[in-house]
């Protein structure tokens, strides 16, 4: 009789431990303490560490059974990120065909690697909405997913309407100011713009050379005021109002300090400073909002502060950047101090 309450009351035990959700934890190293530009200057940019992987810190049945750990989450080939308000993070990841997201309140962590229908193919770009929602460019498959808060598939965006569809969707932006989730078609060369529901607005931009035209545009990126464009093969960034208006252009092609050769990613900070992901130098360029070139972080390699073929920018509203290290398997953290040309922090 003990024997069986004993074994009834361990089948409890472990049943209860397996519906226990295992929790996650956000794998962030500091190996060095690094700076730009090198004293005696004043510091612009503090290297913070970087992002690995998502590793379970609890333990699931088939744990205790077997010995055997959950999968965990390994950052493989990072192309894209974004942070939400609350502090959720989700980077598209090419070589596992998904996007990990992780979010911090819940310690909770899953890879989005399929919507109702199909797996995902090529997530290249993400952003969230205020309300949570995320969304996923998909550039083989044409579409723009849409993620409720807990990463189960609510939708999908095909095109801005009619007989009209994507091309081939890649950067995406929201801005919540004017509920606009602003997506990049490449092979279009314009810019469609959707409410946060996926209904669409308006859109701008065609093919050529001239003023708030485009060859190849890729990254997108906004901050209070601004729009950027990375234009790719007119090896330039334009800067739109949120209207879709032109306002300027800077760039050239060139192998020198604030030339465009292979430029990926962007991003705006709160002080109207540009970043600029350059591949092929394995650096991010400055710059102010007129193009000036102001100084670059990185280089290539592989120790902390270095980077191997960068794409993805992204910066949190605690001035932190995230680039993607693409080929380091990694994205490292820099924390933003004060670029602007009145000095400060």
């Amino acid at each position: 009789m003990n024997l069986r309450v004993a074994f009834t009351y361990m089948i409890l035990a472990l049943c209860l431990m397996s519906c226990a959700p295992v929790q996650w934890d956000m794998r962030v190293s500091k190996n060095a303490d690094l700076v730009w530009p090198p004293p005696p200057n004043p510091a612009k940019a503090q290297y913070l560490g970087e992002i690995t992987s998502f590793v379970p810190t609890g333990k699931s049945l088939a744990t205790v059974i077997f010995g055997k750990s959950t999968k965990d989450g390994r950052i493989m080939k990072p192309v894209s990120l974004a942070v939400a308000s609350d502090g959720r993070i989700a980077i598209a990841d090419l070589q596992a065909i998904g996007v990990h997201l992780y979010i911090p309140g819940s310690q909770s962590y899953r890879l989005i690697n399929r919507t109702s229908k199909h797996k995902l193919i090529s997530p290249v770009s993400v952003a969230f909405d205020d309300n949570l929602t995320l969304f996923v460019s998909d550039s083989n498959l044409r579409k723009v997913f849409m993620y409720d808060p807990k990463g189960d598939y609510i939708g999908e965006i095909t095109g801005p309407g009619g007989a009209k569809k994507f091309s081939r969707p890649t950067g995406l932006v929201y801005v919540a100011q004017n509920d606009s989730l602003y997506v990049v078609d490449t092979l279009a060369n314009e810019i469609d713009v959707f409410d946060h529901t996926g209904k669409f607005k308006f859109n701008f931009g065609r093919r050529g050379i001239g003023d708030g035209e485009f060859n190849m545009p890729t990254h997108i990126a906004a901050n209070a005021s601004h729009l950027l464009v990375n234009d790719a093969m007119n090896f330039r960034a334009q800067t739109f109002a949120q209207t879709g208006r032109f306002l300027d252009k800077f760039g050239h092609h060139g192998d020198g300090s604030g030339d465009f050769a292979m430029a990926k990613g962007v991003a705006i900070d709160r002080w109207g400073v540009v970043y600029v992901a350059e591949t092929l130098f394995d650096v991010v360029q400055l710059f102010d909002m007129s193009g000036e070139y102001l100084m670059s972080i990185g280089g290539k390699g592989t120790a902390p502060g270095q980077f191997w073929m960068p794409s993805g920018l992204f910066i949190d509203r605690y001035n932190k950047l995230y680039v993607c290290d693409t080929y380091n398997k990694r994205v490292q953290l820099f924390q933003l101090l004060h670029i602007g040309t009145g000095g400060g922090q």
